[in-house]
């Protein structure tokens, strides 16, 4: 019997965030907390269903400011499990336990040298409900990032760790010609500590609205489903008061996916993605911009 959908995940972009880049809240699209391109509209089932997913994906990314440029590389994995028949007989929850982790490196542009190379490793947990258009979902992650490597630098950042709340809740409008329309808002919460969760040293609030918009066509016998997403958001609150002046900001994430269902069980996806935020009062009005490609497989069973 064939499963009553679907659900084609792929793995939660990274959201960690330290002291040294506090705009990387919620830096993925906020489609991709929810973790999952949504299957076509599910059948009813005679009883509740289980289906099982397991993906993994890796990203590339740069980050510009006037002074620096950070390289990162992450790589994902996560597994997923949901059920279809809470409420009613087509409605699923599902949840994803998703592990990441990011290297990066720090230069300085003006000099061309190295300033540091660091470590993220993360650790997500994602509680999805969908029923029809609707969907809601929460995140919860825990982040830690360490120094591992020293160049010419002076004022090298200290190990911290970080955990980030996610809220998010989307509509989906099914037009014409298999076209979907897909407002969202959501809202995150950081708190940052040092080393290992010891002491506090600061929190940030984002909120972000945006819209994503594709349809799903039919090429040598695969489904191919291309989508954009596009969103904008705001730093409502950020301590310490040294640094209040990054608040109210605002920014803009976008992205390009091509996503392809080889069987029932395989699919695979691409992305192109960016990011860009206002400049700070405290750093004279100047921008962070974020630019990237990732991809990724998943495989689906029940």
């Amino acid at each position: 019997m064939a499963p009553p959908g679907v659900m084609r995940f792929t793995a939660e972009e990274d959201s960690s965030f330290d002291g040294r880049s506090p705009f990387r809240v919620g830096e993925g699209s906020p489609f991709t907390a929810l973790a999952y391109a949504k299957a076509p509209a599910m059948v009813a089932a005679a009883s509740p269903v289980w289906l099982y997913g397991f993906n993994a994906s890796g990203s590339g990314d740069r980050t510009q400011t006037f002074t620096n440029t950070v390289h990162s590389a992450t790589a994902t994995a996560s597994f997923d499990v949901t059920k279809i028949g809470i409420f009613t007989t087509s409605d699923s929850l599902t949840f994803v336990a998703t592990g990441a982790d990011t290297w990066s490196r720090q230069r300085d542009n003006l000099f061309g040298i190295t300033n540091f190379d660091s470590n993220s490793p993360s650790g997500s947990g994602t509680l999805a409900y969908t029923n029809g258009g609707f969907s809601a979902d929460f995140t919860g992650t825990a982040s830690w990032t360490r120094v591992t490597a020293i160049g010419l630098a002076i004022g090298v950042p200290a190990d911290s760790s970080s955990a980030t709340y996610t809220g998010n809740v989307q509509y989906k409008y099914d037009l014409p010609y298999a076209f979907f329309f897909e407002p969202t808002v959501g809202v995150s919460y950081t708190e940052t500590y040092t080393a290992n969760f010891g002491t506090k040293t600061g929190d940030m609030t984002e909120v972000h609205g945006g819209a994503r918009i594709g349809t799903e066509m039919k090429w040598m016998g695969y489904t191919i489903q291309p989508t954009l997403s596009g969103a904008v958001f705001k730093i409502v609150d950020y301590s310490p008061a040294v640094a209040a002046s990054v608040s109210d900001q605002l920014g803009g994430r976008g992205s390009a996916k091509i996503n392809v269902i080889w069987t029932p069980n395989f699919s695979s996806w691409i992305e192109a993605h960016g990011s860009g935020i206002a400049g700070t009062k405290t750093l004279g009005n100047l921008s962070t911009n974020t630019y990237g490609a990732s991809g990724g497989l998943r495989y689906s069973w029940y």
